[in-house]
């Protein structure tokens, strides 16, 4: 029961999201963050991209995965060079560190 519990204890402490790296998109004084986060630290899935829209407070998650190892790094890719190649934002790739 004890092992259970400690079990279960570790398991709801790793439940914050983890991001290694973000695209950071600048326009007119716009800011605008794509990256994925992680549920458990180091693992691939669950993941889903968040779409921060920094400079009018806007958090977005458009795409998630359970299964798809991959899946979220190239939705945030996607997003990234749409914002770049179709509306002219300049984005570039930042690493982030993780936090435990």
């Amino acid at each position: 029961m004890n092992r259970l519990l400690a079990a279960l204890t570790l398991t709801l402490c790793s439940l914050s999201t983890v991001a290694s790296e973000q695209y950071v998109c600048r326009s007119e004084g716009l800011i605008r963050i794509v990256s994925v986060e992680y549920e458990f630290k180091g693992w691939d899935v669950p993941c889903k991209v968040k779409y921060d829209k920094q400079s009018e407070g806007i958090v977005e998650y458009p795409w998630a995965a359970e299964s798809s190892p991959g899946y979220c790094e190239d939705r945030a890719r996607f997003l990234a060079d749409k914002l770049s190649n179709l509306y002219g934002w300049d984005c570039r790739t930042e690493a982030v560190e993780e936090q435990d």
